[in-house]
């Protein structure tokens, strides 16, 4: 069986997307009734991160010992990269001690570059470019709170960063109605907008403005 990585939400088809958040979904029912789901027993999970975290770490940490594995955490100065050691060297040494590996980085194409050199599974937990599971995680509350996904109406309000990036792309696949409020020299990035434009699927749309009252008019759910 090949690995399969998880950098963009635009690699993932509407039902695989549908998938991780039922399964996402079921692991809390089951960890709030305190039944052990340890589907990764006898795992190693490897996290690299060069960009400080909180809630992303701990998420992720939580979630690795919930599944069973164990997890080892590494920060850019615990790495050789930088000091003769290549993202490529790096990528190949690590597939031969870990699972799978979780990386928060600055930049997309170094994400790219170990997934294309490594034969373990690589998750991204935010670049400069995406930030898949926060997006995930929204959608998450989403259908938590509304039942559905498709056909809703989202206002999202702030700069067009990399939450707001995978929010486009997560909106495109699953049908909802996106309307970003930057201000100007914040807009998301054009290249973005245009791939989520072709993702599109059903009832979805994305639009674009300066305009806060304009984003949330009719809005089910605001950013």
């Amino acid at each position: 069986m090949s690995k399969r990585d998880f950098l963009s939400l635009a690699d993932f088809k509407p039902d695989e997307i549908y998938h991780l958040l039922a399964k996402a979904m079921d692991f809390k029912r089951q960890r709030r009734q305190n039944k052990p789901h340890r589907l990764l027993r006898g795992k190693t999970v490897a996290l690299i991160f060069s960009k400080p975290s909180t809630r992303t770490r701990v998420s992720f940490e939580t979630a690795i010992a919930d599944l069973g594995a164990d997890s080892i955490f590494l920060n850019a100065n615990d790495l050789q990269l930088g000091r003769g050691e290549t993202i490529e060297d790096t990528g190949k040494v690590l597939s031969r001690y870990v699972d799978a590996l979780v990386v928060r980085t600055h930049d997309h194409s170094e994400l790219e570059a170990l997934a294309a050199v490594s034969s373990i599974p690589i998750i991204n937990a935010l670049t400069n470019k995406y930030h898949p599971c926060q997006a995930l995680a929204d959608l998450m509350t989403i259908l938590e709170k509304k039942d559905r996904l498709s056909g809703i109406k989202l206002a999202y309000l702030g700069d067009g960063n990399n939450v707001c990036n995978s929010l486009m792309l997560a909106a495109a696949k699953v049908g909802i109605k996106l309307s970003v409020a930057s201000p100007k020299g914040y807009e998301p990035q054009a290249s973005v907008i245009e791939e989520a434009k072709a993702l599109k699927t059903g009832l979805n749309g994305i639009k674009i403005t300066r305009k806060i009252t304009s984003a949330v008019k009719g809005a089910d759910v605001i950013y």
